[in-house]
């Protein structure tokens, strides 16, 4: 699947702007505050169905505006996002999508960002973030089971937080609970697994370096330990009130031989790190759905000195579509063939 068309209102700096892209190389060049950035966090809008960069959709709403809309079409679907200041709607094809769960992922797009460094700073719950929209774009139960564990989770923390509790009650949502995440921890186990068996290569390639790279997720539990566990955290739920225990405390961390990452590695080494953990969520990607997505290079480049950007570049398949965006073609030095497309400095037309 490749983007051919976006058409953005009065989104983000857009009054209205209209961009056709190859199926292959394309490279977005503007000086900063030109709306490179933007044209890329609509992709990803529309494959995610939220913004990477702010969690209120208002702000993707062009000041003065009341609405703003992204119309991206691919080979054979049109796919629709209009949001206003309380709700968003989704259609395909003109015809309106209920569920969120129905249209996430449909257009798959990984994203390569300067702040994918914060990864390692940010919350656990940032982390989860991250795998939780990775493993729902290709798995329609997954992103199901989620909803229906955090919908009971909710409920769950809200009973454990009155003074007269229900223990029958409280039995029945640990019963309805259980199988639940073990179908989360059992998903986010393959995700890694398949992650393993890549960041390595991937790290080497771009790094021209052998490292051992390893991402270690830390799960609640083993999965056949999981009614163990819950009925161990009986007494410490009601102690504190809320769900101490269960996949909503999941985390995980990068290790390179041996050693965790985050102790002791450099800037740059961290950079190749994630560079090569987004190369493996793309094989992931690949893995679940036999397709390879859209692969979107925001400001990435001019992060990387020439061999390594040389070396990323020639990692991407030849059949996959790239958007790099950029301030200046000429620092790109860019063998391949590939489409220009050069903002203006006012984009606010």
């Amino acid at each position: 699947m490749s983007v051919k068309t976006i058409r953005l209102n009065d989104f983000r700096n857009y009054r209205r702007g209209f961009f056709e892209f190859d199926p292959h190389l394309n490279i977005i060049v503007g000086k900063n505050g030109t709306g490179k950035t933007n044209i890329l966090e609509s992709i990803i809008v529309i494959s995610n169905t939220k913004s990477y960069r702010t969690s209120n959709d208002a702000d993707l709403i062009r000041k003065g505006a009341e609405f703003a809309r992204i119309v991206l079409n691919t080979e054979d679907k049109e796919y629709k996002v209009v949001i206003n200041k309380k709700n968003k709607s989704l259609y395909i094809d003109n015809d309106l999508v209920k569920k969120t769960s129905e249209f996430i992922g449909k257009v798959n797009a990984i994203l390569f960002k300067p702040s994918d460094l914060e990864l390692f700073t940010q919350s656990p719950g940032e982390r989860r973030k991250l795998l939780d929209i990775e493993i729902s774009k290709v798995s329609h139960s997954y992103i199901q089971t989620l909803l229906k564990y955090n919908s009971l989770l909710k409920d769950k923390n809200r009973l454990l937080k009155e003074l007269e509790k229900d223990e029958l009650l409280l039995n029945v949502f640990n019963e309805s609970m259980s199988p639940l995440m073990k179908i989360i921890i059992r998903e986010r186990e393959n995700f890694f697994a398949v992650i393993n068996d890549y960041i390595s290569e991937f790290y080497s390639l771009i790094s021209n370096k052998d490292h051992e790279i390893k991402v270690v997720y830390k799960k609640c539990s083993e999965i056949e330990k999981v009614n163990e566990e819950i009925e161990r955290s009986k007494e410490k739920d009601d102690y504190y009130h809320y769900t101490t225990f269960g996949p909503h405390h999941d985390d995980y961390s990068f290790y390179m031989d041996g050693y965790e990452l985050n102790s002791f590695a450099s800037q740059g080494q961290k950079r190749m790190v994630l560079i090569a953990f987004k190369f493996s969520i793309m094989k992931y990607v690949e893995y679940m759905t036999g397709h390879t997505p859209i692969v979107l290079l925001d400001d990435i480049l001019s992060e990387l000195d020439k061999e390594n950007k040389e070396r990323l570049l020639n990692i991407i398949p030849d059949d996959t579509q790239v958007i790099i965006t950029n301030t200046d073609i000429n620092n790109l030095d860019i063998k391949k063939k590939y489409k220009l497309i050069t903002l203006k400095e006012d984009r606010n037309v």
